[in-house]
């Protein structure tokens, strides 16, 4: 086990020092009824005193393996402390007793929490949020929190050999467009270009991903350069041991971490700072933090190395056939059946699954598509058979293109019936039923746990692996057409 650094000690103990008094299993707490609600609640957009007669304060959350996530029923993650901390310390300071007031997580993307705070859909933000002057002119932030925050470079095994920022000059960088990070890449990207060097090319990634993705994949070799807040790189490079923390090169020092509201609402930060004040008193435990972060870890494989990306050029033009014949994207498809085999048609489970897809004997025969020893009938069943999940169970959905598959893949792993069972769950909690990221996922979490949340998520993460793989050798024969010298004359 590698040893962890003082700094990183240092930055989940200031964590620690408001995440509030921490129950005897770290990092998680038990969600009271109705603890999560979506941003189709109704739109409020009162100080504290209002919230206080509603009895409901709504806290927007980042989705995370870090900060926030469910697992059966429990609210896991720093984020969730603090929302259960500040939910104690209200009734606490208020005496509420039969009247208690709620705080209400609201898990949501992060291109989305500050737009949630001003349409008035929740009222703070909270999640590891940084202060920059960009959001500081579209919302007010709590005092900073006692941690200062370094966003720092992190390489996986196929980056290149780095020894200073200039160094990124000219490589090709992978970001989530709503995050700091971002910012901050764009202004290193202003100096290269006023130095008249190259610049870096900004690969963007889906905001539906969080930083822990973006690792798990640059620790698989998909990807290679990320930027990470240090304290969190610290704290999963001593779980995906692929990665390098590069501590001194910085492209923010010092960074400021706080919540959030909405501009103009005097009672509510009073309040916040008050309770964020109260909470830098009591110390956590790190260590246990730790340990439970380290059982949720699960690592991918890379999905682009030459052995398996020969399986995809081999396999990916049935995945483009049958895709289209039942109206699925067939890089998702192609995805689903890295995840379920590597693209290995000689696989077999050890209860009897065969082929890419990993298809049963009785059901290829009951799909009635030939023999599924042979790729082609087997990625022709797999793909059918997800059809035929979504005809059955899902006639009433109105899917968009992208959660049409999502939702194939979790009910081919949790079984259509609960999936059915868990929109209209996610509807009567003002969820949309049709969204997997951020909706039915959350319930999925809280009822089946998170196997089916790490499938889905996986999957997308091999295929946006896939995307950008696409994408760079597209690039790289256009540059070669457009250098490659004119034909001769006759």
């Amino acid at each position: 086990m590698q040893t962890y650094s003082l700094r990183l000690f240092l930055s989940l103990a200031a964590i620690a020092l408001f995440a509030g008094a921490l129950p005897s299993q770290a990092a998680e707490t038990k969600a009271p009824a109705k603890a999560v609600l979506s941003l189709e609640a109704k739109v409020f957009k009162g100080d504290f005193e209002a919230m206080k007669k509603r009895r409901m304060v709504r806290i927007a959350v980042p989705y995370s393996r870090t900060l926030f996530f469910n697992d059966k029923g429990v609210q896991r993650g720093l984020t969730a402390e603090n929302i259960q901390a500040f939910e104690r310390w209200l009734n606490k300071k208020y005496k509420t007793g039969a009247h208690p007031i709620t705080v209400y997580a609201i898990p949501v993307t992060r291109d989305r929490m500050l737009p949630a705070i001003i349409d008035g859909k929740a009222d703070i933000a909270a999640g590891n949020l940084t202060i920059t002057a960009e959001r500081d002119a579209r919302v007010d932030f709590s005092n900073p929190i006692d941690l200062n925050v370094d966003e720092v470079v992190v390489t996986g095994p196929v980056a290149p050999a780095l020894s200073s920022l200039d160094d990124l000059a000219g490589k090709e960088v992978y970001v989530r467009p709503a995050s700091s990070y971002h910012e901050s890449l764009k202004r290193l990207n202003e100096k290269f270009r006023q130095a008249g060097k190259p610049q870096m090319v900004l690969r963007l990634m889906p905001d539906a991903l969080e930083d822990e993705d973006l690792m798990d994949m640059a620790n698989a070799g998909m990807i290679g350069i990320i930027v990470v807040d240090d304290w969190k790189a610290d704290l999963w490079a001593g779980m995906l041991t692929g990665l390098k923390v590069h501590d001194t090169l910085k492209l923010n020092e010092g960074g400021r971490v706080g919540w959030a509201f909405r501009q103009n609402s005097p009672q509510l930060a009073a309040i916040v700072n008050e309770f964020l004040a109260d909470q830098r008193k009591i110390m956590g435990s790190v260590t246990q933090r730790m340990a439970a972060f380290q059982k949720r870890q699960k690592g991918l494989k890379n999905a682009t190395v030459e052995a398996d990306w020969q399986r995809f050029e081999q396999s990916v033009a049935l995945f483009k056939v049958y895709g289209e014949r039942y109206q699925f994207d067939y890089l998702m498809m192609t995805a689903q059946g890295f995840q379920e085999s590597g693209l290995n048609q000689n696989a077999k489970s050890h209860v009897g699954a065969i082929g890419i897809m990993q298809i049963m004997p009785a059901t290829g025969k009951e799909l009635g598509v030939g023999d599924i020893t042979q790729a082609e009938a087997n990625v022709h069943g797999g793909i059918k058979y997800m059809r035929k999940l979504l005809d059955t169970y899902f006639a009433d959905a109105d899917f968009d293109d992208t959660n049409r598959t999502l939702f194939a893949f979790a009910a081919y792993n949790a079984g259509p019936g609960r999936i059915a069972r868990l929109r209209k769950e996610a509807e009567k909690e003002g969820l949309n039923p049709d969204k997997w990221f951020n909706n039915v996922e959350l319930i999925a979490a809280k009822r089946v746990g998170q196997e089916t949340v790490g499938y889905v998520r996986n999957i997308y993460k091999y295929y946006t692996a896939y995307k950008l793989q696409l994408e760079t050798l597209e690039a790289r024969r256009s540059a070669l057409k457009e250098t490659s010298p004119a034909p001769a004359a006759k």
